[in-house]
C-alpha cells in the first residue's frame, strides 16, 4: 500500500507575507535597470519585475525577447497584469504585456535555495498574482521564492506555417514554455542579487504548471537552469511514447493554426498580428504544448531511454479525488453515462480498454459509469506520474520521490464546487502554508500538515531530498507501490488510501 504520514505532527502554521509598503529599501540591480520593492515581517517582496520584452505587435507569438531597459529606479510594488486569457475565474487585470515575475526573499538572504513556481490553469488561465502563491511563508523557511507569468491560450500555444518559417529555429507552438525558459534564464542571471543561489534552483508547479515541469526536464533549452523539480498533479502535456496522440506534433498543430486563422478571417500572419486581443479570444482554442522539433524534440520515453532528460531529483505526485474535477475538462463532456462509457474510456486512454480494466472500472449503469470515469481519470492521472517517475528511477542518476495526497481538507464555509475534498489543487494551500487565507474550520491536523508539507518541500529545495531533521522518512521511488508516500491521517488512508492497480495501464518503458 505504500508508506504513510500518520504520526502526530508539530503545529505551527505561519501566515502569508503581505507585500505592503514598509521601510525604505536600497535598489536592486537586475537585467534592464534598478528596482525597489517592499519589506514586511522579515521578508522582502519585489512584484511585477520584467523578465522579457512585452510580446505585443510584431512580437506577438515570437519567442521572448530581451528585457527593455528603463531609466531610474523602477517601483516593483504591485503585481503585473495576468496574461491575456479566456479563463473566467481570474478577476485580475489582463494584458498581452504580461511577462513579469515576482520575488520573495528573507531580509538577510545569502546563497539560499530558490523555488520558481509555475502556476496551473490548463494553459488557458491563471496568474502568478494568485494570493495562495504568495511566497512569504516559504521565504521565512530560508527559501527565495519566484512566481512567473507565461503566455496562455492562443497567445502562448499557437503554431502556424508562417510562424515556423519566420522563426530562426523553424518551430512554433510553444511560446508559453519558451517564456518559462526565459524566466529561468533571468533567475540564473539575477537571483544572486536577492540572496538566492543560482546553482540551487527548484522548478515547481501544479496542474499545467506541473506538466510544464515535465516539459522543462525534457527540453535541452533548459539545461543547467534548474537543479531540482517538483510536479504536483501534472504530466499530461507531452506524449509518453511516439504512438500517442498526433495532436502533440507540429504539423497537426500548424493545421489547427491555419483553421483558426481562417475562422477569424486572417489570410496571413500579419493579419493575425493586427487583430485586437478580444478578436483572438472569441473562437474556441484548446492550448497544449507540442513536439515542435526545437523546444520539445521527442516523446518522453525516448528522451529518458537515451538519457537526454535534464537529470535532476524529482518530487511528483497526485491527489486522491482530482478525477472528478479533471474528467469533464479532459473528456470534453460531463455526460458519463452507460451508453457512452466504453467510448469515453477509450478516449481517455487513447486505445480500446481491456476487459480487465473495464472489470475494475465498469459502466453498466449511469451511476456506475459516472463513478468509474471519475476514478479512472484520477488513476490514469496518477499512472502517468508513476510512469514518469519510473523512467527517472530506471534511466536517471538523480532520485525520484512520489506522493499520493489522500487528505480531505476541512470543508469550506460556502458551498464548494471545483477542487473540493482531496481534489485537484487541494494540496497547494498546504505546500505554501496558507491555510490562514481561508476561513474554513481548520483542524489541528490541517495546520500541522501545512507546516510539515511546507518544511518538506523546502528541504527538497535545499538538498534534493524531502528527508530532513524532524521530517518523516520518505523512500526514493523504486517503481513499486510500497515506495509511494501516502499523505493523510488514518481516517484519510482508510477511506482513500488504496493505490490503483497500475498494471492495468500500458507501461512501454518498463516492459523492456
Amino acid at each position: 500500500m505504500g508508506v504513510t504520514w500518520t504520526t502526530a505532527l508539530v503545529a505551527g502554521c505561519l501566515l502569508a507575507c503581505a507585500a505592503q509598503a514598509a521601510p525604505v529599501m536600497d535598489p536592486v540591480k537586475v537585467t534592464g535597470g534598478q528596482i525597489v520593492g517592499t519589506s514586511a515581517d522579515g521578508v522582502k517582496a519585489f512584484l511585477g519585475v520584467p523578465f522579457a520584452a512585452p510580446p505585443v505587435g510584431k512580437l506577438r507569438w515570437r519567442a521572448p525577447q530581451a528585457v527593455v531597459p528603463w531609466q531610474g529606479v523602477k517601483q516593483a510594488r504591485e503585481f503585473a497584469p495576468a496574461c491575456a486569457q479566456t479563463a473566467q475565474w481570474v478577476s485580475n487585470p489582463k494584458s498581452e504585456d504580461c511577462l513579469y515575475l515576482n520575488v520573495w526573499t528573507p531580509a538577510k538572504a545569502q546563497k539560499l535555495p530558490v523555488i520558481v513556481w509555475i502556476h496551473g490553469g490548463g494553459y488557458y488561465g491563471g496568474t502568478a498574482a494568485t494570493p495562495m502563491f504568495d511566497g512569504g511563508t516559504l521565504a521565512r523557511r530560508g527559501i527565495v521564492v519566484v512566481t512567473i507569468n507565461y503566455r496562455l491560450g492562443i497567445f502562448g500555444f499557437f503554431a502556424h506555417p508562417e510562424l515556423t518559417a519566420e522563426s530562426p529555429d523553424k518551430a512554433s507552438g510553444n511560446q508559453g514554455i519558451e517564456d518559462q525558459i526565459a524566466a529561468l534564464r533571468w533567475v540564473k542571471e539575477n537571483i544572486a542579487a536577492f540572496g538566492g543561489d543560482p546553482g540551487r534552483v527548484t522548478i515547481m508547479g501544479e496542474s499545467a504548471g506541473g506538466e510544464s515541469v515535465a516539459l522543462l526536464i525534457a527540453t535541452p533549452l533548459a539545461q543547467g537552469l534548474f537543479q531540482r523539480a517538483i510536479s504536483q498533479s501534472g504530466n499530461d502535456a507531452m506524449p509518453i511514447d511516439a504512438s500517442e496522440n498526433a495532436l502533440f506534433y507540429r504539423k497537426a498543430a500548424e493545421n489547427e493554426g491555419l483553421a483558426f486563422a481562417k475562422a477569424v478571417g486572417a489570410a496571413h500572419l500579419a493579419d493575425l498580428r493586427a487583430l485586437p486581443v478580444a478578436a483572438l479570444k472569441k473562437p474556441a482554442w484548446a492550448p497544449h504544448p507540442i513536439v515542435d522539433g526545437h523546444v520539445l524534440r521527442e516523446d518522453m520515453t525516448t528522451i529518458y531511454r537515451n538519457h537526454r532528460q535534464n537529470d535532476v531529483p524529482l518530487l511528483a505526485g497526485w491527489n486522491a479525488e482530482e478525477g472528478k474535477d479533471l474528467a469533464p475538462e479532459i473528456l470534453g463532456t460531463d455526460q458519463f453515462t452507460a451508453a457512452h462509457h466504453r467510448g469515453l474510456v477509450a478516449k481517455l486512454l487513447g486505445h480500446a480498454p481491456s476487459a480487465a480494466l473495464l472489470a475494475v472500472y465498469p459502466g453498466a449503469t449511469d451511476a456506475q459509469a459516472k463513478a468509474s470515469i471519475d476514478q479512472l481519470t484520477n488513476d490514469w492521472w496518477g499512472w502517468r506520474t508513476v510512469y514518469w517517475a519510473g523512467l527517472q528511477a530506471r534511466y536517471g542518476r538523480a532520485k525520484p520521490y512520489v506522493y499520493y495526497f489522500a487528505h480531505r481538507p476541512a470543508e469550506p464555509v460556502t458551498p464548494c464546487g471545483y477542487g473540493c475534498g482531496a481534489g485537484h489543487g487541494a494540496e497547494i494551500q498546504y505546500v505554501f502554508d496558507h491555510l490562514g487565507q481561508d476561513a474554513r474550520p481548520w483542524s489541528a491536523y490541517d495546520r500541522q500538515l501545512a507546516n510539515r508539507l511546507a518544511d518538506t518541500w523546502a528541504s527538497f529545495a535545499r538538498t534534493g531530498s524531502p528527508n530532513g531533521k524532524g521530517l518523516p522518512a520518505w523512500p526514493a521511488f523504486d517503481g513499486t507501490p510500497a515506495s509511494i508516500l501516502r499523505i493523510g491521517d488514518k481516517a484519510d488512508l482508510d477511506a482513500r488510501g488504496k493505490l490503483p492497480d497500475f498494471s492495468l495501464f500500458p507501461q512501454p518503458a518498463m516492459a523492456r
